[in-house]
């Protein structure tokens, strides 16, 4: 989604999960002696302006970071974060290497099946991002019999996938977007489908990066992101919807969007 990232390495687990594996929101003793409750958070560094590593201050940002961090004021938790691929972020809530998910990740039934998710905190369409100079496409239509490509785990590649046959596309999965956008640049492939605002902050940010955003492609897939959670961890989803629900009427949610030059109708689409 933007220039390689340098890998922040996440802070170092504390405790152990109970032994039925189940996670929980884990605390430790600080140096006086109290105890101090932690949320281990599993994010990505590659999803500009939500999550990414800051290059000047060389620690994680973005707006749903700041998210997590203002919840963590609100409860009392210490936030720790985890920086991991994305195909890795699920599966670490799943095994309890992590208490939440906090990444660019849409809210789907099929995720639910696996995890829980808090009430919305964002929500927005697909993207579709083309080579430098083409300025003719508009839709997936008219890339029919062309390469497409499309990051592994998300919405995007399932939905690619069924249109796959009768587009005759050819669907390039990658793990990093980072790798995605290079051959995009190079034109090892013909178009991607990845999350519009992000390349839009992207192209704001790095106006030398070679690619054009269609802003008249029109999004077939809208989605929410909320907080990810093990299924096991009711006491934490409640904590977080709480605080999201104050953030939310106080109005310090539309601050952080508004920060981030970004702005989602959760009254509208989040409820």
């Amino acid at each position: 989604m933007k220039k390689n990232l340098a890998i922040f390495i996440g802070l170092i687990m504390l405790f152990v999960l109970s032994a039925c594996g189940q996670s929980t929101t884990s605390g430790k003793e600080d140096k006086k002696g109290t105890n101090e409750k932690v949320i281990r958070v599993a994010t990505d560094s590659e999803s500009v302006p939500f999550t990414y590593l800051n290059t000047k201050t060389h620690k994680l940002d973005g707006l749903l970071i700041d998210v997590i961090k203002e919840i963590g004021k609100r409860t009392d938790y210490k936030i720790e974060l985890q920086n991991m691929e994305w195909t890795a972020l699920i599966p670490s809530v799943q095994t309890g290497k992590a208490d939440a998910v906090v990444a660019a990740m849409y809210t789907t039934e099929e995720r639910k099946k696996i995890i829980d998710f808090t009430d919305p905190v964002f929500g927005y369409g697909e993207g579709l991002i083309v080579q430098e100079g083409d300025h003719t496409t508009k839709t997936l239509e008219q890339l029919k019999g062309k390469t497409v490509g499309v990051q592994m785990g998300t919405s995007y590649k399932a939905m690619l996938d069924k249109k796959a046959s009768n587009l005759k596309l050819n669907i390039k999965s990658y793990k990093a977007s980072a790798d995605m956008v290079k051959d995009l640049e190079n034109k090892r492939i013909d178009a991607m489908l990845s999350d519009k605002p992000i390349f839009q902050y992207m192209k704001v940010i790095n106006p030398g990066l070679k690619i054009n955003i269609v802003d008249d492609y029109k999004p077939e897939l809208f989605g929410n992101i909320g907080i990810g959670v093990n299924k096991e961890n009711k006491d934490l989803l409640n904590k977080l919807n709480a605080a999201i629900k104050d953030m939310k009427e106080d109005g310090s949610l539309k601050e952080i969007y508004k920060k981030w030059k970004l702005d989602y109708d959760y009254e509208k689409n989040g409820e």
